[in-house]
Order: structure tokens, then sequence, then C-alpha cells
């Protein structure tokens, strides 16, 4: 979809939404009518066809349905993975080195060290292992999944071995002005990779937040003086996220048992197992939406014969996983057609164009990072964005004698930084759904360290950027 550049007023739906989504702390609905305020500054009275024509090619998006279809479909396998107490199982051996709310934070971002290879397995995988563990030792969900957001696309990207490298590799790969860095694709990715500032420092800071250094500030600190006053680990608004879930000792006391009333005894495999045929098929076969079915194939075979699970209840886990995934995937189709409506005015190429005078050689990385960062964020096109960005920035970059790496890791950290703080970008919204919170309240609970974090990024830019 080709816009136009409104000027200063493509920044009407993007702040439309911001103020909606903070007030009411609705997404879906800020989403819809930010994005139907773009359709009427650029159609004006002749809005509303062009509006449904567009909702009906986001409901339609190949590219798009892909990650509902893989978010759907995690939903059952993850379903499934707790109807077989196999997380439960994982929780019970973490239990017995797991003594405090420190050592369980700490897990959890192990945890995201070690499964590098895809952010959405990253999430969810880790989510399963530490989640009624956390809860257990009190732990604010807006925390946890702080921990597992910046655990994911930032470890991702610095351990090469994810769809994020193959992406950004192949984008760079295209610009004549990227050879300076590498001969080919991978080349140039591992040569620009110490300037990844911004996903380098998340991982670091993250660690630093859970130790205690960096205090607990904003609303990351108000969840954390909730706990202590209610014992609600969630705010009010994400209740709906987590009925009939028990927490803590109470979930303890109540036992696990099956339909027919008889305990259920959590086997360790029945997490390992469908765990490693999801990590190996995604591997084999380079895909993660083959991964995860044939994880949900293996849950069948190894759960039904057994007993572990009845067919119905195999069933029933299945319709429960679609149904806790089903605002995900509304708020996926939603936020395509916001991203369209953004298009349509013209954001980018009004930001673009505005900062285009302060593009100098010193300055120019720096700029990038902040450029590219307010688009992905306001927009939450983490993938499309940099990769209509790049041919623009590069050449700026080359003609003023900029340095092409470190305008290359601004770019990284650029869209890193978006997926991260974009309130409705696909990895906040499953690490959300994982944890069982609203995607608002989580983002605005890591704010105040996305903020700081994003802040040191910039800094070590204009440094680098006037030093190399």
């Amino acid at each position: 979809m080709d816009g136009t550049n409104l000027g200063i007023i493509s920044l009407i739906p993007a702040l439309t939404f911001f103020v909606l989504a903070l007030t009411t702390k609705k997404c879906i609905t800020s989403v819809m009518i930010s994005g139907t305020v773009g359709y009427i500054l650029y159609y004006k009275a002749d809005f509303f066809m062009p509006m449904m024509d567009a909702v009906q090619s986001a409901a339609s998006n190949a590219d798009n349905n892909y990650i509902v279809i893989i978010c759907l479909l995690f939903g059952c396998f993850v379903q499934l993975l707790r109807e077989a107490k196999g997380a439960l199982a994982v929780g019970e051996l973490a239990r017995r080195y797991v003594k405090s709310e420190k050592q369980v934070l700490f897990l959890t971002w192990l945890c995201g060290i070690i499964i590098f290879i895809d952010d959405y397995l990253s999430i969810l995988v880790t989510a399963n292992c530490v989640l009624s563990l956390s809860d257990e030792h009190k732990t604010p969900r807006e925390m946890l999944c702080y921990i597992i957001n910046t655990t994911s696309a930032p470890v991702c990207l610095i351990i090469p071995i994810s769809a994020w490298v193959v992406f950004f590799s192949g984008i760079f790969e295209q610009q004549p002005e990227a050879a300076v860095a590498g001969n080919s694709a991978m080349d140039i990715y591992y040569h620009i990779m110490p300037y990844f500032f911004y996903p380098f420092l998340c991982v670091i800071f993250v660690l630093l937040v859970i130790s205690g250094i960096i205090p607990k500030m904003g609303g990351m600190k108000k969840a954390y003086q909730r706990v202590a006053e209610t014992g609600q680990l969630w705010p009010e608004s994400s209740s709906m996220l987590n009925q009939g879930i028990e927490t803590g000792e109470e979930k303890n006391a109540a036992g696990d048992k099956g339909e027919d009333g008889k305990e259920v005894k959590s086997h360790l495999w029945a997490f390992i197992v469908p765990m490693a045929v999801v990590i190996i098929t995604a591997l084999w076969l380079d895909d993660i939406l083959y991964g995860v079915v044939f994880g949900i194939v293996s849950c069948f075979v190894l759960f039904v014969p057994t007993r572990i699970l009845k067919y119905s209840e195999f069933c029933n886990a299945c319709y429960k996983g679609l149904e806790d995934m089903l605002f995900i995937a509304v708020v996926l189709v939603t936020s395509l057609f916001y991203r369209q409506a953004i298009t349509l005015v013209g954001l980018s190429d009004f930001l673009i164009e505005a900062a285009g005078p302060y593009m100098s050689a010193a300055w120019l990385p720096a700029i990038t990072f902040v450029l590219i960062g307010l688009v992905c964020f306001a927009t939450g096109s983490i993938w499309s964005i940099p990769a209509i960005c790049t041919p623009i920035i590069l050449p700026l970059a080359a003609s003023t004698g900029a340095n092409i790496p470190l305008t290359l890791g601004a770019i990284i950290s650029a869209a890193c930084f978006g997926a991260q703080a974009c309130f409705y970008s696909d990895v906040t919204l499953l690490s959300s759904s994982a944890c069982r919170i609203n995607n608002v309240d989580y983002a605005v609970a890591q704010l105040p360290y996305i903020g700081i974090v994003t802040a040191i990024t910039f800094v070590g830019y204009i440094i680098a950027g006037f030093v190399l």
C-alpha cells in the first residue's frame, strides 16, 4: 500500500493510539480507533469502504496469518504440556535447587539464554518452565514477562542461529554499501555484531535488575507493592487471563487431578520429549511452524496411548489452547490494519524527511537508531520497517562518510528496540500471553527499564559515531 506524506498530521494516528492505550489499557479498541483515524485523515468522508477493504486485507494477509497460526498452535501445544503436567515436572525439578525469588528470576534469564534458536520458542518454553515456580515465590507477572521478553529477540540476534539473523543478513547483503563489512551475508552479520549495542545492553541490564543493582522503578515498583499489599500477582485488568488459575501454595494444596478425580502424576519426559521434537524439527525443516505441528503430534502419540491424557482430555486441551491464544490472534490482525493506516498517511516518510537535515557522518548512526526505532515502536512493523529504511539509510551513510558497520548495527538495535517496546509487536504479545498478563499492563511496567537502555544505547552510538 502506497501512501502520501501528510506531514506532521501523520503523527496523529500514532499519538491517538498511545493516549488511548495508556488511558484505557484496551489494546484492540485503541488499535482500531487509531487506524480508523488514519483512514479518515487520508480519505476524508470517503474513508469507510477503503477502511473495510483494509480490514479484510489484514485478515487475509499471508505473512500475518502465518504468525497467527503459529500462535494458535503454540496455544494448543502449551496447554497439552500443562494438562500432561510436563511443565509441572520441570518446575518440581527446579524447585529442588531454586529457593528464592532471585534464583527464580535468574533461572528465567538463563533459560532465555539457552533457548536461543527462536524468539517464539524461547518465550513459550521459558514461560512454561518457570511460571508456576515464579508464582510460588510471589513474583509479579510484569517482572517475569520483562525477563522473558528481554531474553528472547535480543539473544536471538546475539547468537546468530535464528530467523532474525537470516532476515537481516539477507537485507544487508542486497546493499552494495554493506560490502565493506563482509563478502557474504553471514560475513557481514558477523562483522557488525560488535555494534549491536541495544541487544547486548538488554541482556546485561536485565541481569542487573535481577541482582538488585538496578532498583525497581515505575510500574515494576508498583507491581511489587501490589503483591506485598494484596498478594495479587497480576493487575486487575489481567484477571480475565487468569480465570481458574491457582498459584503458589494454593496450587500445591489443591493437587492435580484428571477428569476422573484421580491424582495425575507429573512426568519430566512429558515435557522434555515434545519440546525436543519441536526444537529438532524446527532446526531440521527450518520452520518453527512445522516444529510445533510435530510437537502436537508427538503429544498425541505419547500422552493418549499411555493414558496420561484421555482422547477427550487431549481434544479439550487443544480447544482451551486455541481459546487462550484467540486474543493475540485478534490483536495481530487489527495491528496490521493499523500499520496499513500508518503507511497510508506516510509516517515513515515524514520522520525520515524530518531527520534528514541532521544526518551528518558522526550523528547518522545515532539518528538511525532513534528514527527506525521510533517508527518500529509506533507501527509494530519490526520486519518491514528495517527492510524499507535500509536502502535509504545506507546510501546516505556512504555519501556522508559514516561508518557502515556501525550504521548497520544501529538498524539491528532499532528493530530489537521496536520488538521489545511496542505494545502490540508479536514478541510483546506472545510474551504477555505466555505470562498471562495484559500486554498494555506489561508494556507500561517495563518502560523505565527500556528507556534507560535506550538512552545508554543512543549515547553509545553518538560516541562511536564520532570516534570511529
